[in-house]
């Protein structure tokens, strides 16, 4: 409900500017030109065999740790406790490997948003500076991302997601 409201109070501030002041707004659909330009796409894609590869080897670590958790809970009423000691350890190593993996991959700085970020920084750097051209050689005050969700209704002719495209395809 705060959200509403202040996303009303939000818009209203805007459009009173509009009328006020002449302010000149755009916006783009960044999903949109991030799914139709050729070299976002093929970023994509790397990534995301990346991200595949790196579940897998995920997925082999953890079904390693259930078999020999399985192993040791069919064998641990009649194996030695040098066995059994072993047995533990190998498998608190391997879920340690597995967390350490994790962490290393998929965590907050992970290997996979340091690809996402080689991959795609290069190209989002693109969009912007096109973004900032346009803004400045067509005097717009405001270029909004339509795709973030904070916009509710906007005139199709104040798009500029096809200028972006075609600007990033030259």
């Amino acid at each position: 409900m705060k959200r509403i409201i202040f996303a009303l109070l939000f818009l209203s501030v805007i459009v009173s500017g509009v009328f006020a002041e002449g302010m000149k707004i755009g916006y783009v659909n960044s999903e949109q030109i991030l799914s139709e330009y050729k070299e976002a796409v093929d970023a994509m894609a790397k990534l995301e065999t990346e991200s595949k590869k790196m579940q897998e080897e995920f997925r082999v670590m953890q079904q390693k740790g259930q078999e020999l958790l399985a192993e040791y809970e069919k064998k641990k009423f009649v194996a030695t406790d040098s066995w059994k000691k072993e047995k533990q350890k190998e498998i608190e190593e391997l879920q340690m490997n597995i967390q350490n993996y994790q962490m290393e991959k998929f965590g907050n700085n992970g290997e996979i948003y340091k690809k996402e970020s080689e991959y795609l920084g290069p190209i989002l750097e693109k969009i912007n500076k096109i973004l900032k051209e346009i803004g400045e050689e067509d005097g717009y005050d405001y270029i909004l991302d339509a795709s973030k969700g904070s916009i509710v209704f906007a005139d199709p002719t104040l798009d500029l997601t096809n200028v972006v495209l075609r600007e990033l395809r030259k």
